[in-house]
């Protein structure tokens, strides 16, 4: 298995320019003025981009690891995904919308890009994290939690196994 190279700065540079040009685009279509944001190349896993706002700075991130294997396909698909989140943020703000939903739909449309969700790609090569596993278990079986989930479960929430309904409990050892 080969490891995936990130992609270089020209290509980060084209992969700006895009989300510019949508930017662009939606403001001359909605007749709204979008101011350009920062994008970065440091995402890593599974996801492809990610639309984020912390502390009031909104940020594209990309990963230039997914980017690289599929450059393509991701300036098609995964760059007007992510500007239509920003566009539908700045527009009606993120909690009165659903991340999929017709608002953003609308945008995904006049960028005339396929709305999907998610993209499925074969991630051989490609950095993922990894992340502790925990075993939780109910009357009927054993499950393994990420990290994640088992700081959410100490802090107090509550996991059910789908089959028995039953909560999961910590294994300790």
């Amino acid at each position: 298995m080969l490891d995936i190279v990130p992609i270089q700065s020209e290509q980060q540079q084209q992969i700006i320019a895009a989300s510019e040009a949508y930017i662009y685009q939606a403001s001359a279509v909605l007749e709204f003025l979008f101011e350009p944001i920062p994008v970065m190349f440091d995402l890593k896993g599974k996801v492809a981009g990610m639309y984020k706002v912390k502390q009031a700075q909104r940020v594209i991130r990309y990963n230039p690891y997914i980017f690289a294997k599929y450059f393509t396909e991701n300036l098609k698909t995964t760059v007007p995904h992510e500007v239509a989140h920003y566009v539908v943020d700045v527009m009606y703000g993120l909690k009165n919308t659903l991340p999929h939903g017709k608002e953003w739909r609308k945008v995904m449309a006049i960028f005339n890009a396929d709305p999907s969700v998610t993209c499925s790609f074969e991630l051989d090569g490609i950095p993922t994290k990894q992340y502790k596993r925990y075993s939780y278990s109910c009357s009927c079986r054993t499950f393994e939690l990420t990290k994640i989930r088992h700081n959410r479960a100490l802090k107090g929430v509550r996991y059910n196994c789908r089959q028995c309904k039953q909560v999961l409990i910590a294994k300790h050892g």
